[in-house]
C-alpha cells in the first residue's frame, strides 16, 4: 500500500483536466494494488479537474488495476466531488410522445421560431 501526496505529483492548485492522466500514469507506474491519495496540501481545484478526476478514478473504480482511497479531502473539494457525482448521469431520452419538428432550411426554422412565444 502507498499513500501519495497529490501535491507532490501535481501541485497545490489542481487546475487542468490533463493533469489527471499524469496522476493515473504515476499511480500505474508504482504497480501498487492499494493506493491512497492525500489531499491535505491541496489549496484549490477547478471543477474541470474534479470532473476528470471523478471520471478517471471514482466513477467506475473496477476499471483500474488498483484499489483507491482518498484522505484529508478539504471540505470545499469534497463538496465539489459530491456535486460532480450527481451530474454524472446518463443522457435522458426523449419520450416517444414528444412532438418533433423538422425543417428543410435555416429560414424555415427561423420562421417557425418567430411564431413561438417565450
Amino acid at each position: 500500500m502507498i499513500t501519495i501526496d497529490i501535491t507532490s505529483i501535481l501541485s497545490a492548485e489542481l487546475k487542468s483536466r490533463n493533469r489527471v492522466s499524469d496522476l493515473l500514469l504515476y499511480i500505474e507506474n508504482t504497480q501498487e494494488k492499494e493506493v491512497t491519495i492525500d489531499f491535505s496540501k491541496v489549496e484549490f481545484a477547478t471543477r474541470s479537474f474534479i470532473d476528470e478526476f471523478y471520471n478517471t478514478f471514482l466513477k467506475d473504480p473496477q476499471k483500474n488495476d488498483f484499489t483507491l482511497s482518498l484522505t484529508n479531502i478539504p471540505e470545499d473539494i469534497n463538496t465539489m466531488i459530491e456535486s460532480v457525482s450527481h451530474t454524472q448521469t446518463k443522457a435522458k431520452t426523449v419520450p416517444p410522445s414528444s412532438a418533433v419538428k423538422s425543417f428543410d432550411s435555416v429560414n424555415d426554422l427561423i420562421s417557425y421560431m418567430s411564431t413561438v412565444a417565450f
